[in-house]
């Protein structure tokens, strides 16, 4: 089947692979432009990581995952009361104990004056 030749039919100013002359720096500016290859000087990226408070994501990998399955929706709530947890027909995963999450907007990053 052919494509159909469809031309644009309203005018636009195109800025692709244009930058603003006075454009904060992104963290793609300290990267080469063929691909994301980390510098090879370290000392770029310290230059602009000033003041900033120190950060270690642990490794909180997972011990056992299961399926389990359910041959009736009432052996499914029954499993859920078992469990203390709300499940519904869109649940796909929980943790067990269930997993006390704080929600990002509640966390906040204060500095006293």
């Amino acid at each position: 089947m052919k494509k159909p030749n469809v031309t644009e039919s309203a005018s636009y100013d195109n800025f692709v692979g244009k930058k603003e002359e006075n454009a904060a720096p992104t963290l793609l500016d300290f990267f080469e432009e063929d691909g994301i290859n980390v510098p090879e000087d370290d000392k770029v990226w310290k230059k602009h990581w000033v003041g900033m408070p120190e950060f270690v994501q642990e490794d909180n990998k997972t011990y056992k995952t299961i399926q389990v399955h359910f041959r009736t929706k009432e052996d499914y709530l029954d499993f859920a009361k078992m469990i203390n947890q709300n499940l519904s027909d869109k649940t796909k995963s929980i943790w067990h104990p269930k997993l006390d999450i704080t929600k990002n907007s509640l966390l906040r990053w204060i500095e006293e004056e």
